[in-house]
């Protein structure tokens, strides 16, 4: 850890930058520094503490981000410095409140082009942002005296407009700079973040020499199963992935599995197919069966929605007894979205197989026998059971649901009724 350090005001003077002692400037504002008097008031005090604010903000990204709290003790010094300079135009122009300029943005600039050439991970530079933002916002919160309403209102207003324009300043910088001497990869993830979030993305591709295309097709895929395995988690075939012109792909937290755009160009068939044969490759890989759904954004603007539309039908896959591994479309899933989205309906289905609990295995004996299409010999191998035991568990669930799984009516409920229990509870609602 650093040793305490004495406050002091930073002030830049051509390329230099100078330290002033606290008790040599006792009482006094840099006029100079700021650009702007602040004699009195809100904006007063945030000046005045500024040094210790940065201090806070710095001290904060030591300890809750991993990278920052790996450096040197001279890197934390020179950390200290640029928060100074990224946080100077910030008190100077809320002050007046007026936008950051293009010369108030180079020291952001600066930050994300040395993060960039560095190869520093793109979801670390985003977290040390945001412990940054969040501690200097608390910190000037803290501030605020009876009577300062209207100013702190006015400077959190400030903030909110100013912000996105500040990420996107460093983000396109780190970009052009991983793009020329850093980590393409980390260029690519930045890509795929800002159009999976509908953001603009033209800045990004330039820096990586890419042209956006018309529309993606937007792939997720995961292991099917429940257990903890059921994952991408180290071992992931990236070269597959990579190997596709202008495909870009990441972890997808929200449903567990693997998120993948795909560029639409003439038309989505050609995506579509592209698509088939990769789900079919990843699972050749793996050696395990893929619940695989894709959603179409026929514009850039429409991938967000398409990302949410995929996420949904995925969670519709999952739960699906007999699903194999391709992707599925929104359009073949009508009867599990109805079942999903009426919790009468999904009661009533899920009650049909409250007798199989009666019976040893007799529902996990159903389920490997849709997921092995109805294939006898297939479901007995993957049971490790003789046929005839097969049979005679058969027969007990026709007796205990009254549904014969031979005919195409039983088939057809006690699929639906295997469907309802799989599905997510935050998909019965419409």
């Amino acid at each position: 850890m650093l040793p305490a350090l004495e406050p002091v005001s930073w002030l830049c003077e051509a390329d230099r930058t100078v330290r002033v002692p606290a008790r040599e400037r006792r009482g006094m504002l840099w006029q100079r520094d700021l650009g702007v008097t602040m004699d009195r008031g809100y904006f007063a005090r945030l000046a005045a503490r500024r040094d210790s604010t940065a201090l806070a903000m710095r001290n904060a990204m030591v300890r809750q981000v991993p990278l920052y709290g790996a450096l040197s003790s001279t890197r934390q010094v020179a950390l200290l410095g640029e928060i100074h300079d990224t946080w100077r135009p910030v008190l100077k122009q809320a002050a007046k409140d007026e936008p950051l300029t293009e010369a108030d943005l180079e020291p952001y600039r600066i930050l994300g082009r040395n993060r960039g050439m560095k190869s520093f991970p793109l979801g670390e530079l985003r977290a040390g942002f945001e412990v940054a933002h969040t501690t200097g916002l608390r910190e000037c919160l803290s501030m605020i005296e009876p009577g300062d309403g209207g100013a702190s209102i006015a400077f959190t207003a400030w903030g909110v407009r100013e912000l996105p324009r500040i990420m996107s300043t460093v983000e396109s910088a780190y970009a052009r700079a991983c793009g020329t001497a850093g980590d393409r990869s980390q260029a690519r993830q930045l890509l795929m973040d800002r159009l999976t979030q509908g953001r603009p993305a033209d800045d990004v591709a330039s820096a990586l020499g890419t042209e956006l295309p018309s529309g993606y097709l937007v792939l997720l895929c995961k292991p099917r199963g429940d257990g903890p395995d059921c994952s991408f988690r180290g071992g992931l075939p990236t070269g597959q992935l990579d190997s596709v012109p202008g495909l870009l792909w990441q972890a997808d937290h929200a449903s567990g599995g693997l998120l993948v755009l795909l560029p639409v160009e003439a038309s989505a068939a050609a995506a579509r197919a592209t698509a088939r044969g990769l789900v079919t490759s990843l699972a050749n890989a793996l050696g395990r069966r893929l619940s695989a759904a894709e959603a179409h954004g026929a514009t850039l603007d429409d991938v967000p929605a398409a990302v949410h539309d995929a996420r949904q039908s995925l969670a519709l896959v999952c739960a699906m007894p007999d699903a194999e591994s391709r992707p599925y479309g929104a359009d073949e899933l009508l009867v599990e979205l109805a079942v999903a989205r009426q919790p009468a309906v999904r009661r009533k289905l899920t009650e049909l197989l409250a007798p199989l609990q009666r019976g040893t295995d007799l529902q996990r004996t159903l389920e490997v026998l849709f997921d092995c299409g109805l294939d006898r010999q297939r479901t007995t191998a993957a049971l490790h059971i003789h046929r005839r035991s097969l049979t005679y568990r058969i027969q007990r669930i026709r007796e205990l649901t009254g549904l014969d799984p031979t005919t195409a009516h039983g088939i057809q409920l006690l699929r639906a009724a295997l469907t309802a229990t799989r599905l997510p509870a935050t998909l019965t609602s419409p």
